[in-house]
């Protein structure tokens, strides 16, 4: 047989790469033959939230069409925040931090426009239209038609536990301190590191004759930051089909009445015990056979 011809890498690798210095394994090199199966640990990029704070408001008020005129068979609504807008700085959303304790910031929030997804339907469950009213939660003025001192204040200022800071908004000068939506649009369905602020609403009262919904809101301001770790491995996700019921029985039935294809090349397990990044050399391997990930089938290994 012939042997692995093992040359020293010049390139930047991992320690546990590095010290693969010879074809011990059996001229298992990854960068040429990825390894089929499941790893038993996973290793992952995840969003973790480190703290959390939430509070619930509430409002009436009026919606953008005149719903018994334009809708008379409608009788019922649901609601969804699609977004929510607001300005930095006084009468706005601010951040500070809080003197002597360096890990913890008070957040400062006011006047947040939310605009809302109400789905409007009959009294047999149909959906009849949707309609974007957008509602003022947390008005500084206090004239505001949606100001209540018990239910929907000028402001409030929550604190919350943030060890790595927070983002700071894009093209600004300074460190002016962003506070991420997360909400139902493509521009705003991404967490982002740093503070991150949602909304979930519940429709309470829905006045088809006045034109009016009262929404509950809830506000929730998270702080949120990307980490690595390692997670022990349940398996894959089984996707679950449907069928296409053909009589006729040709290449393409078969292939759309059996199983879902799926790429099975596993995750490296990173480290200790299995180390699989071992596995990734620079080995010139001559005479070492692989394997096809779908098949199965052995590759013949070359001739010399």
């Amino acid at each position: 047989m012939a042997k692995c011809k093992c040359s020293k890498n010049p390139r930047i690798v991992s320690n546990a790469v590095r010290g693969m210095s010879n074809c011990a394994n059996g001229c298992v090199d990854v960068c040429t033959n990825p390894m089929c199966g499941e790893p038993r640990q996973l290793s992952i990029m995840a969003p973790l939230i480190y703290d959390e704070i939430g509070i619930n408001l509430c409002t009436t008020f009026e919606l953008p069409v005149d719903i018994a005129t334009t809708y008379p068979t409608v009788t019922c609504a649901k609601a969804k925040v699609l977004n929510a807008t607001y300005v930095y700085g006084a009468g706005g959303v601010t951040v500070e931090s809080l003197t002597g304790r360096p890990n913890c910031y008070g957040v400062t929030l006011s006047n947040i426009s939310v605009d809302f997804a109400l789905d409007l339907y009959d009294a047999a469950g149909r959906l009849i239209d949707t309609i974007n009213p957008t509602a003022v939660y947390l008005p500084s003025d206090t004239t505001a038609a949606t100001y209540d001192a018990e239910t929907n204040p000028a402001s409030v200022e929550l604190e919350i536990f943030a060890p790595y800071g927070y983002a700071v908004e894009e093209g600004e000068t300074g460190n002016t301190p962003s506070v991420n939506f997360v909400g139902m649009t493509t521009t705003n369905s991404t967490p982002s590191q740093g503070l991150n602020l949602y909304a979930i609403a519940k429709l309470l009262d829905f006045d088809s004759d006045e034109s009016e919904a009262t929404v509950g809101l809830t506000l929730i301001l998270q702080s949120m930051y990307y980490a690595g770790y390692k997670v022990n491995s349940a398996g894959r996700i089984e996707t679950p089909k449907g069928s296409i019921i053909s009589p006729d029985d040709t290449d393409c039935i078969r292939f759309v009445a059996g199983n879902l294809l799926d790429l099975e090349i596993k995750p490296l397990d990173l480290g200790f015990p299995n180390n699989e990044e071992n596995l990734k050399n620079d080995c010139q391997v001559q005479g070492c056979g692989g394997m096809t990930c779908d098949t199965g089938v052995p590759i013949p290994a070359p001739t010399d």
